[in-house]
């Protein structure tokens, strides 16, 4: 676990603080999918305002409603990461930093979690490996793996992505589903409201 020093922390008897480990919910899938769609709708459709939204504070971090009640803070990657042309090693760092960066910005609070949700492609595509080498990499650097929700899986996506443990929700043929039915239906796995 990453450390580093935390001067006036406020906290008493600190003198050196874990940062917040990662936890990761991802929606899965190959081009066209939906993916981007249900991340931006994910991360856009919550909040405390009149209007069900609540503006995001700039730094890319949003306060989603959680079904059973409450709010936790999450930052999302709308265009996978493979899209963007941006390598395991390269995400991990982005996420690790920004991290880092939310437990600068409050001293005196330790965050247990810094929440991430990302779109990750099932195929190849720049380069760049499919998603389980992203999954299987961040979980190495001791990230947690919330959730998955994979678009129109195939049958092989089907077999792998339940082998990393953590609850899986399939969406089949989400290209073809009206977009409130496929974002309901990650949400609803998801626990967010």
């Amino acid at each position: 676990m990453r450390r580093y020093r935390r001067q006036g922390s406020g906290c008493l008897g600190c003198r050196e603080v874990a940062m917040a480990q990662v936890r990761l919910w991802t929606v899965l899938g190959e081009g066209g999918v939906g993916k981007s769609t249900t991340v931006g709708h994910l991360i856009g459709h919550f909040g405390k305002g009149t209007n069900g939204l609540r503006p995001g504070r700039g730094d890319g971090m949003r306060e989603i409603l959680l079904r059973g009640g409450g709010y936790i803070n999450v930052v999302g990657r709308r265009q996978s990461l493979q899209e963007a042309g941006i390598s395991p090693q390269v995400a991990a760092r982005t996420i690790r930093a920004q991290a880092a960066r939310e437990e600068r910005v409050r001293p005196g609070i330790r965050s247990a979690y810094f929440n991430v949700l990302l779109a990750l492609r099932t195929d190849r595509t720049k380069r760049l490996p499919p998603a389980e080498d992203y999954l299987s990499y961040f979980l190495h650097l001791g990230s947690q793996l919330e959730s998955i929700a994979v678009l129109s899986p195939a049958r092989r996506d089907e077999l792998l992505y339940r082998r990393f443990g953590v609850s899986i929700c399939y969406v089949y043929d989400s290209s073809e589903l009206d977009i409130s039915q496929m974002v309901g239906q990650v949400r609803n796995h998801f626990g967010w409201a």
